[in-house]
């Protein structure tokens, strides 16, 4: 099966300190690849080396046969960032109009399409400082896909949506995989990724500690869902189970007084 993408040993450095240190993972085509980690893991380093925001310090990333950096690479490709960096100044007309200049490849009639999809057209006229934040993100999905890519990368792509708008969007996602387009999410919606993600990396301290299957690794780490799995991989477990212990006797600490306190209450 070809890569829409593939990432040999990278490695981002910042200064004295390696955020990301000899990664390999690939995005075949037809599939949807989730990048898991805690905050600070790598995660962010490894989108923004991949889309060429940071330049990487070591290693190799292809899209699709091409050179990450290549006007080939940029051409395929469709990102979404978590970041929801958008002009605020512009209409959602005139930012997509922007799209439209700086992507020769767009389509009209399927931004316009997706536009409609996503219940956004009525919407265009109005200042992108305007739109909620669920809006900004059905606006980038647009701008991302108007251009038929063969490579999505999404960081939390769900944040912020509605239901309605959550579900047609994992319609889109699903779509675009069954034509053979490849998919990498990064995500904290482990819930979510157990169910829409072929394989997951997951990231711990700028490396990949465990990868594959959600299932093979429920199995691999005897687990029953990849939330479990990724504490353990991340080497988290322990500390969480005694922070929600932890939690537990100050709530019920909590419960014990406001139950004295209604009971030693003069009722007046």
């Amino acid at each position: 099966m070809s890569s829409a993408l593939a990432v040999v040993d990278l490695t981002k450095k910042y200064g004295q300190f390696t955020a990301v240190r000899e990664v390999t993972f690939a995005v075949p085509a037809g599939s949807v690849v989730g990048l898991l980690g805690p905050n600070g893991s790598g995660k962010s380093s490894v989108l923004h080396c991949i889309t060429g925001i940071v330049a990487l310090t070591a290693g190799t990333i292809t899209m699709g046969g091409y050179p990450h950096h290549a006007a080939a690479a940029k051409a395929i490709l469709g990102f979404v960032p978590d970041d929801l960096s958008l002009p605020m100044n512009l209409t959602g007309a005139e930012y997509l109009d922007l799209v439209r200049r700086l992507q020769p490849a767009c389509d009209r009639s399927l931004m316009r399409e997706l536009l409609e999809l996503l219940g956004l057209e009525a919407a265009t006229g109005k200042l992108v400082a305007e739109y909620s934040h669920g809006m900004k993100r059905k606006l980038q999905m647009v701008a991302a896909m108007s251009h038929s890519p063969s490579l999505l990368i999404l960081d939390e792509p769900f944040r912020g949506l509605d239901p309605e708008a959550h579900l047609i969007l994992r319609t889109l996602m699903d779509s675009f995989v069954a034509a053979g387009g490849g998919v990498l999410v990064a995500t904290h919606d482990l819930v979510a990724a157990q169910t829409y993600c072929h394989t997951v990396s997951i990231f711990c301290e700028g490396e990949i500690a465990a990868a594959g299957a959600p299932l093979e690794l429920m199995m691999e780490y005897d687990r029953s869902s990849l939330e479990e799995v990724f504490l353990a991989a991340a080497g988290i477990e322990e500390r969480t189970k005694q922070v929600q212990q932890r939690i537990s006797e100050i709530r019920l600490h909590t419960s014990r007084n406001s139950a004295h306190d209604r009971q030693g209450r003069p009722t007046g």
